[in-house]
């Protein structure tokens, strides 16, 4: 789907007919960027709490009972208040391989046609939603500790889908008004209409190929389709896994299940770390956090040969150990990185290809919010998880490193560097400690367990806060910015992860793990053909969406067979993230060539062209983790 715009949608020339729509969807649009901040208000708030929460338990040994408790409701209350915001701000990810190649007038009418299936959906959520509210009332449930009413949380979380549903409709009506603006009101062309028509015929026979034929083919059929057509990943699995829950569990159980499994998948504390992991990624990207560790890399590697290059990388490892996302770590270093290495001789497409593979660490050195989701689907200890990657990662750092050294010096790039002196760097290091001070919170309460996951989440949140205010003097009105902003990522992590929960229920009413594993041991497959049968269905994957989306996908039935295989699972979770590094910066979704081509203006295929040497190296260093296992598992193991 195209970005829309707060702006009224212009009327057509002599008429007004799209005067009326064009103002309520105006509203409609501020409307849900209220929401927007409100959601972004209540995350905050939910960090500064449980920050609190920590705090008191360690310096008062006075921990609190209600925290947790009055966190997950806000948390709940913010992730789906935020999904209208996140629909309008078009940042819910969808594969446009195919949408993107067609006639601008036929992609309108794809995205028209997505967006009737989102209102669709968001029906749902209202629908079904009233009757948890009002069942909630009658059974008059409340809180453990707080005794809170609990159906005010469900509400806020129908009302949420109210604005999802207003916003999907403005969507629609905002499309009809391009074509209309486009001269077809009134009869689209052929080509358009036949595709539309293919597209709803594809759909009812892949449903019946679901009743009647057979319903795991139907239902991947059904979502490949979907995917296809453009419409949003997390909109899809929700669809599918809605589809999939009214076959096997009948209309009324099936739908009605849909938000429950919404809700529930977020009742949760442990699941509170995702938004705020994504919320504070995004903080520290708009408040300018990191400005200084570039200059602080460049000042203690600088003189290396190569050695901006170098210093590139290693501003990309020390922003992933803060940020937990590949996106916000290529798009924050690039910005300063490539126009320095090309004042010192490299050229812009290596420079770009570079900034496109160090970010790639973003979701592998620890906090990462791949790993994140990993443990909440496979149910793994998050805190190893996040440890766990951390060796791999410094893996990773040095030999990108190496390949820069050897790359610079055979093409004679990167040159004129001289060396800063001791009282330089340690200058720029007291520039950069606020940067480099996070992680050391993060990782170190963390191994040390003093923080949960969820409560590093928090504290990392509170400190980008702090200092935004604090040190970068942000007012009012950028605060206020700054953290509605933030809030339309979380939206997109937040119903992505409902859907999939609800695809994921499918997959267990399914039995579809012990079918895999009962295939592959009757065919008699060696172990470690399996595991790299996995890893070249990721690697394809990932060509296609991002490593969140894939995980969500795949990991409920890779999980149980690579754990049946006796293989340890904090050993694949590593490979895995790796290999979905890869699809970071391969075609043609690579969200990272996409990220330094918007940044840096050079083409999409040329980042590509200049990131190859280094897709190569990460590939290697996933090679050099899987035969040597203990990279992954040694250090999680020393954890108490």
């Amino acid at each position: 789907m195209i970005e829309s715009s707060t702006t009224p949608t212009p009327v057509v020339a002599g008429t007004a007919r799209w005067a009326v729509p064009a103002l309520l969807g105006s509203m409609v649009d501020r409307m849900t960027q209220a929401l927007g901040l409100v959601s972004g208000v209540l995350l905050a708030t939910c960090a500064l709490l449980v920050s609190a929460d920590v705090v008191a338990r360690y310096v008062f040994h006075s921990p609190s009972v209600w925290v947790p408790e009055i966190s997950i409701y806000l948390v709940i209350s913010a992730v789906f208040l935020a999904v209208g915001f996140g629909l309008k701000e078009d940042s819910h990810v969808g594969v446009r391989v195919f949408t993107n190649t067609l006639r601008e007038e036929s992609r309108i009418a794809l995205e028209a046609l997505g967006y009737v299936f989102v209102f669709a959906y968001s029906l749902v959520f209202v629908r079904f939603g009233v009757m948890m509210v009002t069942t909630s009332i009658r059974r008059q449930e409340a809180s453990d500790f707080l005794g809170l009413p609990l159906w005010t949380v469900k509400l806020v979380f129908v009302a949420a889908f109210v604005a999802l549903a207003l916003q999907s409709i403005r969507m629609l009506v905002s499309r009809v008004a391009d074509l209309a603006a486009g001269g077809v009101s009134r009869a689209l062309s052929l080509n358009t209409l036949g595709l539309l028509g293919a597209a709803v015929a594809a759909l009812v026979a892949l449903v019946l190929v679901s009743v009647y034929v057979n319903l795991v083919v139907g239902l991947l059929l059904l979502m490949l389709l979907l995917l296809g057509l453009g419409i949003p990943v997390s909109f899809t699995l929700g669809l599918v896994g809605a589809f999939g829950l009214v076959r096997i569990l009948g209309l009324s159980d099936g739908l009605s299940g849909t938000p429950q499994i919404a809700y529930w998948t977020w009742d949760s504390y442990t699941v509170m770390a995702l938004p705020l992991f994504v919320f504070v990624g995004h903080i520290m990207f708009r408040s300018g956090l990191a400005d200084g560790l570039f200059d602080f890399c460049r000042a203690w590697l600088g003189h290396l040969p190569g050695g901006i290059g170098v210093a590139t990388l290693g501003a990309c490892a020390v922003f992933a150990a803060v940020s937990g996302s590949s996106v916000a770590n290529a798009a924050t270093i690039g910005l300063v990185a490539i126009p320095a290495m090309e004042k010192y001789g490299y050229d812009r497409r290596t420079a770009a290809g570079l900034v496109a593979a160090g970010g790639t660490m973003g979701i592998l050195i620890p906090p990462s919010t791949a790993m994140l989701l990993i443990g909440i689907i496979t149910d793994q200890s998050i805190s190893r998880l996040f440890i766990a990657g951390l060796i791999p990662g410094v893996v990773l750092f040095l030999t990108l490193s190496l390949a820069t050294v050897v790359i610079s010096r055979k093409r004679g790039l990167g040159s004129g560097l001289e060396r800063v002196s001791w009282g330089g760097r340690w200058r720029a290091t007291g520039r950069a400690s606020g940067a480099l001070a996070m992680p050391v919170i993060i990782l170190g309460g963390l191994y040390s367990g003093v923080f949960t996951p969820t409560e590093a989440a928090a504290v990392a949140v509170t400190y980008a806060l702090v200092f935004a205010v604090v040190v970068k003097r942000m007012g009012p009105r950028q605060l206020v910015e700054l953290v509605t902003e933030a809030t339309k990522t979380v939206a997109m992590a937040g119903i992505l992860l409902a859907g999939a929960m609800a695809l994921g229920k499918v997959i267990a009413f399914l039995q579809l793990p012990q079918t895999v594993a009962s295939f592959f041991a009757g065919a008699g497959w060696h172990p470690i053909a399996v595991v790299v049968a996995a890893m070249g269905l990721i690697l394809v994957l990932g060509m296609f969406l991002d490593g969140s989306a894939i995980a969500l996908l795949t990991m409920p039935i890779l999980a149980p067979l690579i754990a049946g295989l006796g293989f340890d699972l904090l050993w694949f979770s590593v490979l895995f993230t790796m290999n979905t590094e890869i699809g970071l910066i391969t075609p043609p979704v690579g969200m990272n060539l996409f990220v330094i081509q918007q940044i840096s203006g050079v083409e999409a295929h040329q980042v590509l062209r200049g990131s190859l040497p280094f897709v190569l190296v990460i590939a290697l260093t996933m090679l050099l983790v899987a035969l040597l296992p203990f990279l992954s598992t040694w250090l999680p193991a020393t954890m108490g």
